[in-house]
């Protein structure tokens, strides 16, 4: 018999080995614990289920810069964003798919816990898009307020910016918002504009501002200069 010459390294190379599956935390979901990874405070991912949560009732900071201006100053406000996110990742919540949607092709998650316990710390306010928002997280969020907590250490201001677009993000747009939550009632309303923004210009409406950063200069080596 004549054994055959194995030369190492070319006939059988090891298969690739598959990645694991991201992830940063463990949720209880509509009764069963899954992994999750954590984007920020109000959103987290499914990879089991291939599902994106965006979790309703309250809105963490923005995450990737500091780009909030109220109350403690921008650097302040960054770092409140990333406490928001650790707590969400420090217990096994328990939450509930909802009838919404999220937007972004997300799910509507319900934890009412944890958005009881991130506005009573000051590290989330109240978001309420149809209608006002309930009564017992008003309560919560007046609770953060009054304790000075998180994000109002420097006061509460009377609306939040949370989000800001320009006219030339949509080609042939006449018009396009800016959406401002009042923070007496947790009502986060369209303002209609037909502004064109610059990156990284400031854009203040009543007593709060936000650092206007397109999508895709937010992350990664496009990354807007004012982020780094």
């Amino acid at each position: 018999m004549v054994i055959p010459t194995i030369i190492a390294g070319a006939a059988f190379a090891a298969a690739p080995v598959a990645e694991k599956p991201r992830t940063n935390g463990v949720v209880s979901l509509d009764g069963t614990e899954v992994a999750v990874y954590w984007d920020d405070g109000d959103t987290f991912y499914v990879p089991s289920l291939d599902l994106k949560a965006r979790l309703s009732g309250y809105n963490t900071l923005e995450s990737y810069g500091p780009v909030h201006r109220f109350g403690p100053g921008e650097h302040a406000l960054y770092k409140i964003a990333s406490e928001a996110t650790a707590l969400a990742k420090s217990e096994v919540w328990a939450c509930t798919t909802t009838a919404t949607e999220g937007g972004y092709g997300r799910k509507g998650v319900d934890c009412p816990d944890l958005r009881r316990a991130l506005l009573e710390g000051g590290l989330a306010h109240v978001f309420a898009v149809q209608a006002g928002a309930p009564q017992a997280d008003l309560d919560a969020q007046a609770r953060g307020i009054a304790a000075k907590n998180g994000m109002w250490s420097g006061g509460a201001p009377k609306y939040i910016v949370t989000s800001v677009h320009s006219l030339d993000e949509k080609e042939g747009a006449e018009t396009t918002y800016n959406r401002v939550m009042e923070t007496a009632t947790g009502v986060a309303s369209e303002r209609r504009h037909s502004n064109i923004h610059q990156a990284c210009e400031w854009v203040c409406m009543e007593d709060s501002c936000l650092l206007y950063v397109p999508y895709n200069q937010r992350y990664g080596s496009n990354k807007a200069a004012c982020l780094k």
